[in-house]
């Protein structure tokens, strides 16, 4: 028999695998073989068997040797790889990558192969409320294979409905898949979920760890010994081989998009996952994505809702605070946030502050000129960073590169060189000065380096060792945390303002997340601080008008002709001759449009952040998968479904 097979190379050429021989009846799909390529044993993956192939008998090597019996992948995991190679445009060795940890691959079998065995018991859970058991029993009793949105008010308990419908698997001996947005919030996760589940059933899986964790954590899965994986969106390829259920919390997130090759993006993955597996997918939220809310208006998606705050908790309070009347000399903090934060000090309640900038100040300006110091590698400017030894220095955020500060300014050659804006850093200082005695902390990629980290501050808030912890994006997501009473947003209006479809429904997304960190057990307020009061995403989440807000936002792309109402597909073109090539790609398209008969507009422009060294091609339309059949790629990285367009 003939057999298609993904070699260990990466070798572009071979992508899409090569076709060896073999009677064994060993050899089926998902097994690793070991054959030669080029003369050199290596290794391999039956990824199905080739009833395609015209070689000639005498030019199909044969496979030499079945490194193991037990197939590395099982069925759906391979049938979605070959989906995702088609959907997202890259071959079928790059669409591997995710599905397996670091070669070679015959080590992942060296972990010690046990036995799963029976699982324990699951302890004793709180019972879910009416509206919970309600929820959890609708998306068990579905048949029809739709996903469930599971649209859910922060503080609403999804996490529990979670927790109940991965001990309803455990006990149909099926295995379940857990997403979360980041890693550090896995950990967070993890901890809560683990209370409600067997001992020893769950693995957590993500990018920080070793080979070696990886490997044990992989084979676990594979055996069966593992009933529960979560991480973030890598964990989705796990190699389960009984799934029954995938669930995305907070489904909304930009971070289940891959930005490297392969460019999946987790929500789409996942329903083909699903499909493949004949799983159950769930996903969870308090804002749910556009793309979501359209395929619920649609009847693709199912819906249930949790409507009320656990526990009885009444929504926060929010105040609105305008930052044109804010002294500039006490600025991100206004006056009535310092007078809030004073009185949960009083009253030994917690506060979370929301600052969505790194480091001590967001730029350099040189009081002459008016010129900030820009990156050379992004053509942004950079931001200013302290060490831990007291020095100062320059950071570019997109491209971490660091440079020292100029006694003068590269553009006039003056010396008035004056930091502006604020970062978590700068207000770290500030807050240590207005509160000397309060127990300040901080939350941002500067100081949270791994996991067990953000496993060490949480402990420290549930225990009140912390009554300010302040941070970027990590503090307004996902977390539960019960003594807190004042939440808010230092400047809102970050984000707003950027050349992207998405840019407000991020904003208002990340703000009506953070209105949910207050008040979980007793009444709590919410201070948001912007130069644009009166901007629909802000009145939208102070005033908790979430569906409001997805049904306008809707109409608008509706009309635009912006995703869901459209497909887009995002062309990446490198230096050297990025424009040329981009120019000439945008013809390509728009000829093939029209010869095809597809509707769609294409455009070409430098980057965002490229520096003007990097071009892409956005094209926008319907029906886009068949235009890209006949267009030269060569040399181009293609991104389906693109959540970056800048």
């Amino acid at each position: 028999m003939r057999w298609l097979v993904l070699p260990l190379s990466r070798s572009q050429a071979i992508g899409n695998g090569l076709t060896y021989c073999s009677n064994d009846a060993r050899v089926r799909p998902g097994v690793l073989v070991r054959m030669k390529l080029r003369g050199k044993a290596t290794q391999g993956i039956v990824v199905a068997e080739d009833n395609e192939s015209t070689l000639e008998e005498s030019k199909v090597m044969p496979i030499d040797a079945v490194e193991h019996e037990m197939p590395l992948l099982p069925g759906p995991s391979l049938q979605t790889l070959r989906w995702m190679a088609e959907h997202y445009r890259t071959t079928q060795r790059q669409a591997l990558t995710p599905f397996l940890p670091p070669p070679p691959w015959h080590r992942i079998f060296l972990a010690e192969m046990r036995d799963p065995g029976d699982v324990p018991a699951s302890p004793a859970a709180p019972p879910l409320t009416a509206e919970q058991q309600h929820a959890a029993d609708a998306i068990l009793a579905a048949k029809d294979g739709k996903p469930t949105l599971l649209f859910g008010v922060a503080g609403s308990g999804k996490t529990e409905v979670y927790a109940h419908l991965i001990r309803t698997m455990i006990a149909e001996g099926k295995q379940s898949i857990m997403l979360v947005p980041e890693i550090f919030l896995a950990e967070h996760i993890v901890e809560r979920l683990l209370q409600r589940l067997p001992a020893d059933c769950a693995v957590v899986m993500h990018s920080q760890l070793t080979p070696t964790e990886r490997r044990k954590a992989w084979l676990k899965v594979r055996t069966g010994e593992a009933r529960v994986v979560i991480g973030p969106r890598s964990a989705l390829f796990a190699p389960c081989p009984d799934l029954g259920l995938v669930i995305m919390d907070e489904e909304h997130e930009w971070t289940y998009k891959n930005e490297q090759t392969p460019r999946y993006h987790a929500r789409e993955t996942a329903e083909e996952l699903c499909r493949n597996a004949g799983a159950r997918l769930v996903l969870g939220t308090a804002t749910p994505s556009i793309e979501s809310w359209d395929r619920v208006e649609r009847g693709l998606y199912r819906m249930e809702r949790l409507t009320e705050r656990f526990g009885g908790a009444e929504f926060p309070t929010v105040r609105i605070v305008d930052l044109a009347e804010v002294d500039g000399k006490q600025y991100p903090c206004s006056s009535a946030l310092l007078g809030a934060i004073q009185e949960r000090l009083d009253k030994k309640e917690q506060t979370v502050l929301f600052l969505n900038r790194r480091g001590l100040s967001s730029g350099v300006l040189c009081l002459d000129c008016r010129k900030r110091l820009l990156s050379a590698a992004s053509q942004l400017p950079y931001a200013v960073h302290r060490d831990s030894s007291g020095r100062s220095y320059l950071l570019d955020h997109l491209t971490n590169q660091r440079a020292d500060i100029p006694a003068k300014c590269p553009h006039c050659g003056s010396a008035k060189l004056h930091p502006v804006g604020a970062g978590t850093q700068k207000l770290e200082e500030m807050l240590t000065t207005y509160f000397p005695t309060a127990r300040i902390a901080r939350a941002d990629s500067d100081v949270l380096k791994d996991p067990a980290d953000m496993r060490v501050l949480l402990a420290k808030l549930h225990a009140g060792e912390i009554d300010i912890l302040l941070g970027t994006q990590m503090v307004a997501k996902g977390l539960d945390l019960h003594g807190v009473t004042l939440a808010a947003v230092l400047v809102a209006d970050v984000g707003l303002s950027l050349p992207h479809f998405r840019a407000g429904e991020r904003a208002f997304q990340l703000l009506a997340q953070l209105t949910g960190r207050s008040g979980r057990k007793n009444p709590g307020e919410v201070i948001i601080q912007t130069y644009r009061p009166d901007a629909v995403e802000i009145v939208a989440a102070a005033q908790h008008r979430t569906e409001e807000y997805l049904q306008s936002e809707r109409e608008i792309r509706m009309v635009l002709g912006y995703p869901p109402a459209a497909e887009m597909v995002r062309f990446i073109v490198p230096d050297p001759g990025a424009e040329r090539r981009a120019q000439q790609l945008r013809n390509d398209l728009a000829k093939h449009a029209t010869e095809t008969g597809v509707a769609a507009t294409a455009s070409a422009s430098p980057t965002f952040y490229g520096a003007g060294k990097e071009w892409h091609v956005i094209l926008k339309g319907v029906g886009l998968q068949k235009l890209l059949d006949g267009v030269d790629l060569e040399g181009v990285s293609t991104d389906v479904d693109p959540m970056d367009l800048l």
